[in-house]
């Protein structure tokens, strides 16, 4: 629906603009009318359309009627030039001549209705109630200035210049008011865009961020007059520049009003606004320098001197640059100082943290105080998540404003209570981006350190715990069967003349102690490496899943690979398959190994219950990370779980 309206307004649009140009081209115009013709094909259509946009929004009716006048007003102006290049060569323009007279300064209506657009915008009512008479007043002065205008006895503008005037001159105390009301009208609308300027102390982020878009509409209309002068002083008369300005100034307005009120965030007006208000006093300035050389230049040498030119575009470019800087830091000083504060503090900290003099993760602390924002977090975010943690270790909500580092987020910016706008926070986001990466690399340096310091730590508790324990299995098993042997041979060997024991039987239970001695150390070996790897991984593996009651499909490189990893890979496997026939409650088991890009995957898999108890991962986490490996396990609940570890290995060079 909103498409098709648009479409409407657009058709609507163009089509009007079509008949002004037709009608304006018939009429044979001047070099001077064309400025008159620009006006009127881009002006009035595009306010018209906005005028019909606004005017449907609740909010936007009075705004979108005062669009609709200003495009009417410009309308009027555009179509008398019009009626008066065509009148100009017609036999008899004389009987016109009233209304001529009658519209020689129509033209003030446009001013009185840019007047009335500033003071009831943005929410089409005036700033309070000692504003109410301004309105009423200003149409006024206008009707009063136009009526002087009709009464002048002042020969009329090209191209009826020869036309008599058909109204006599008025009386004095009538020229007196009308001067008040000249004066008037330029005051009232002064006055408006000072009420704008009041209204925007008082008004919420919304109002001011659409008065802030009518704001840089506005910021060429004072250029106007200035370029004007300047081009008079210095050729003698206005160019077709200062008309371009004044045209841009004149289309720039009504879409402004427009986007404030259809759609004002559509872009960062801040930023915006700030480059011209920036490029706005520069250019004034240059204008103003430019002007002054080249009229002192003149009365030397003369006007229009191609000395006077040179000399003032030369002072104008040797201003450009330090202008550009001086202008830029007081605009953003005066107009943005919170801006300028955050820039600033990031700045400054970069400096210290690259001479030392500071850390990176004080960022958090001189945001909080530049923003003047005590509850605002700067988040990291934590490698191989999505999860951001603060300097401090406690986790930040992903919500707020993302800092990107090649197009991936590395940390965010979350607003608390302070007056910083979203727009505002991406571009200190943008600017503090590098020291984000800083922090967050520093602490996942000091996360892997803390995560070697806790793996050694485990590996050397494991270690005393295995020798521990091999301890107890030697000193209460194979220690004890081999003290028993040597007390039964020492026997035998006492015994061995006087026939008082068998000595054959003794030595037949000493054999037996020998065997069920070797047998527990075999035992004991056992559990430090598999004596099943003597045949190689995959018949290990195979030795491994023989007699399970479930079915277990197996995938196995037979490759040679290092004894380190061979043996790590099969104590992964058999943890994984051991922990999926106690506890998941499977009836099919998937053991891949492969070799891949210099790793040996390792990757146990099964269709039961999931939701396994994660804590089998430190053990086994701590084998796969002594060879430089990483250990994943994943177990949702109802989707059975998955344990896989890449462990690098060199392949084993071949004897020559």
């Amino acid at each position: 629906m909103v498409a098709r309206r648009a479409a409407v307004v657009s058709a609507v649009c163009a089509a009007l603009a079509l008949v002004m140009a037709v009608c304006f081209l018939a009429a044979a115009p001047n070099r001077t009318s064309w400025l008159t013709l620009a006006i009127g094909v881009l002006v009035v259509p595009a306010t018209t359309g906005l005028s019909v946009l606004v005017s449907r929004r609740r909010d936007g009716a009075t705004v979108g009627m005062l669009l609709g006048l200003l495009s009417l007003s410009v309308a009027v102006v555009v179509a008398k030039e019009i009626w008066l290049q065509w009148l100009a060569t017609t036999d008899d323009p004389t009987r016109w001549a009233w209304l001529v007279a009658v519209t020689a300064e129509n033209a003030w209506w446009v001013l009185a209705t840019f007047g009335l657009l500033l003071l009831h915008f943005p929410d089409g009512r005036v700033p309070s109630r000692r504003w109410r008479w301004v309105p009423a007043a200003l149409v006024v002065a206008t009707t009063v200035t136009q009526v002087d205008g009709a009464l002048a006895d002042e020969p009329f503008r090209a191209p009826l210049a020869g036309l008599a005037r058909p109204f006599g001159p008025p009386p004095g105390w009538w020229q007196l008011c009308a001067l008040v009301c000249f004066v008037g009208v330029l005051a009232l609308v002064l006055a408006s865009a000072v009420s704008l300027l009041l209204r925007f102390r008082r008004a919420d982020r919304t109002q001011r961020q659409q008065i802030k878009w009518l704001a840089l509409a506005g910021i060429g209309l004072p250029l106007y007059p200035l370029l004007c002068g300047v081009e008079i002083l210095v050729w003698g008369e206005p160019l077709w520049f200062s008309g371009a300005i004044g045209l841009a100034s004149l289309i720039a307005t009504p879409l402004a009003a427009g986007i404030a009120v259809l759609r004002y965030d559509l872009y960062d007006v801040d930023k915006a606004l700030g480059l011209a208000v920036t490029w706005g006093v520069v250019t004034a300035l240059l204008l103003a320098v430019y002007g002054a050389v080249s009229s002192a230049t003149g009365v030397l040498v003369g006007r229009g001197s191609e000395i006077g030119i040179a000399l003032g575009t030369a002072a104008a470019a040797l201003l450009l640059l330090p202008a550009v800087r001086l202008v830029r830091r007081a605009v953003d000083a005066r107009m943005y100082p919170l801006r300028r504060s955050a820039l600033t503090a990031v700045d400054e900290l970069h400096r210290e943290v690259s001479a030392g003099d500071a850390r990176p993760e004080q960022l958090e602390e001189r945001l909080r105080g530049a923003l003047r924002d005590r509850e605002l977090r700067v988040g990291f975010r934590v490698p191989g998540s999505t999860a951001y943690l603060d300097a401090g270790g406690e986790p930040v909500p992903p919500s707020g404003v993302l800092v990107l580092q090649d197009d991936e987020p590395t940390g965010v910016l979350v607003r608390g209570s302070g007056p910083a706008s979203s727009e505002l926070l991406r571009e200190v986001a943008d600017r503090c981006s590098t020291l984000v990466e800083v922090v967050r690399l520093r602490s996942e340096v000091a996360r892997a350190l803390r995560d070697a310091q806790d793996s050694r730590t485990r590996l050397v508790q494991i270690g005393y715990e295995e020798r521990r324990r091999m301890e107890r299995d030697l000193h209460d098993g194979a220690q004890q069967r081999l003290v028993s042997l040597g007390m039964q041979l020492r026997l035998a060997q006492r015994h061995l003349d006087d026939g008082t024991v068998d000595v054959d039987e003794l030595l037949d239970q000493s054999v037996a102690e020998l065997g069920t001695a070797v047998a527990e150390l075999r035992q004991l070996a056992h559990g430090l490496r598999p004596g099943s790897l003597d045949d190689g991984l995959p018949a290990a593996l195979s030795n491994l899943v023989r007699t399970l009651p479930m079915t277990v499909a197996m995938d196995v490189d037979d490759g040679p690979l290092p004894d380190a990893v061979a043996t790590t890979a099969y104590f992964v496997a058999s943890e994984a398959i051991t922990n999926a026939v106690k506890h998941s409650e499977a009836t099919r088991i998937e053991l891949h190994v492969v070799r891949r890009d210099g790793q040996l995957l390792v990757r146990v898999t099964d269709n039961g219950c999931g939701g396994a108890n994660l804590g089998l991962r430190s053990g086994l986490a701590d084998r796969v990370a002594a060879l430089g490996g990483s250990l994943r396990v994943a177990s949702p609940v109802g989707s059975g779980t998955e344990v896989e570890a890449a462990l690098p290995f060199e392949r084993p060079s071949c004897a020559s």
